[in-house]
């Protein structure tokens, strides 16, 4: 049996870029890795994003990866988070570091895609800032 992974891949208001307070409690509570990018579709779904995630796709979803402390009770709190939507599934999935290689890490995708329009370039952060008068950090 495969051991659970101990990073998570975020794309959207958990992203190190976002001014959530669950991103501020990740970037607090976990080690950012840095950029990577996943195989699948970036939905705008008003205020957040929702990703497809498919190993065939050639569009690609970019978010950052961090790195999940031993034991720690971050993945359930994000679980909460991510629970007010029953289309959302966390699962693990191959992730292509900016930096080099792959690493296998959680993410949470939709189950089918959402009635949303695609955002182009996979970027939520680039996409909220070019909508948004105030752009979140960077």
């Amino acid at each position: 049996m495969a051991a659970a992974p101990a990073h998570i891949f975020v794309y959207g208001t958990l992203r190190a870029d976002h001014d959530h307070h669950m991103a501020r409690r990740l970037l607090a509570q976990a080690r950012l890795v840095g950029r990577g990018r996943a195989p699948g579709l970036l939905y705008d779904c008003g205020w957040y994003p929702a990703a497809l995630f498919d190993k065939c796709e050639k569009q690609q979803v970019i978010g950052d990866v961090f790195a999940l402390a031993p034991g720690a009770r971050l993945l359930a709190e994000l679980d909460a988070y991510e629970a007010g939507d029953p289309n959302y599934a966390r699962a693990p999935l191959d992730v292509t570091l900016d930096s080099g290689g792959t690493i296998v890490a959680w993410a949470y995708g939709v189950i089918k895609a959402p009635n949303a329009k695609l955002i182009p370039g996979g970027d939520f952060i680039a996409h909220w800032n070019a909508k948004n008068p105030r752009p979140t950090r960077r």
